[in-house]
């Protein structure tokens, strides 16, 4: 229980920043986007290419940090879950 509780915390600490990175990336996104429609056929990638990079890599560094301490098949989808709705509740009272 105790690595299993550790798995969650891991992903409920990255998490928060994360998420506060990539609103930011996706905010400048938009207005990068709304610029290169004015007057012109131009597109640009809704989500960019490092916020999804980064994120893969979390992901990547907590199953390899999960499976270390011994987490592994339906626990670590439980641990990563549970560390996603911790790490959502806080990023939302920080904001407030």
């Amino acid at each position: 229980m105790f690595r299993f509780l550790c798995s969650a915390l891991l992903w409920a600490v990255l998490l928060p920043p994360f998420l506060r990175w990539g609103r930011a990336q996706a905010e400048f996104q938009i207005d990068k986007m709304q610029h290169a429609v004015f007057n012109s056929p131009g597109s640009e990638a809704p989500v960019p290419p490092p916020v999804a990079i980064t994120g893969i890599t979390l992901l990547s560094i907590h199953n390899l940090v999960s499976r270390w301490i011994g987490v592994r098949g339906p626990k670590w989808v439980l641990s990563l879950l549970l560390g996603s709705l911790a790490g959502m509740a806080i990023y939302f009272n920080k904001r407030k």
